[in-house]
């Protein structure tokens, strides 16, 4: 009998990032052709840590991959690693900064375009960042049964729920 696969045959997975073709040595911190390979799927890959063992081309992935972020063994690789991540955490990290230059962008394009809305809306959105504008909003879960109070023991109830002092008056109500 001839080796079928068995089952619905497996989709091509799209994939997020280039991998680059050759992986190079890392003079500067003494990595090796695999261990910046291992250091690149592991940061930017999008994959575990055997799972960039085993691409970067190591014989027992999940003991390299061990070996590799121990700290003990390889030093300079778990050095790589986490330059790599601070590196990346730098180039997509959400800061105001970013995100109001990327707001003014997006209102400007759309005003250019004649789409009003979205520049109202960026616009509106920019101001909640720079704190011009405040959305507040305050829900109360009262446990009491209002049928058994009268208009005096609700009043009394919400003034201490809202921390006032007796100023809800009948007009309020």
């Amino acid at each position: 009998m001839a080796n079928k696969p068995v089952g619905r045959p497996k989709k091509e997975k799209p994939k997020l990032v280039e991998v680059p073709l050759q992986f190079e040595s890392d003079p500067e911190l003494g990595l090796t052709d695999m261990q910046s390979a291992f250091v690149w799927h592991y940061c930017e890959g999008g994959c575990s840590m055997t799972e960039a063992a085993r691409r970067a081309g190591f014989t027992f992935p999940s003991q390299a991959a061990n070996k590799m972020l121990n700290g003990r063994d390889f030093p300079n690789v778990t050095k790589a690693v986490r330059l790599a991540q601070e590196e990346f955490r730098a180039k997509y990290s959400v800061t105001p900064e970013k995100t109001g230059s990327m707001l003014w962008k997006i209102a400007n394009t759309a005003f250019e375009r004649g789409q009003f809305n979205a520049s109202v809306q960026a616009i509106k959105e920019l101001n909640q960042l720079g704190g011009l504008t405040v959305h507040r909003s305050q829900n109360l879960n009262i446990n009491a049964t209002l049928e058994s109070m009268n208009k005096d023991d609700i009043k009394k109830r919400l003034n201490q729920l809202l921390g006032l002092d007796d100023t809800i008056r009948d007009d309020d109500v």
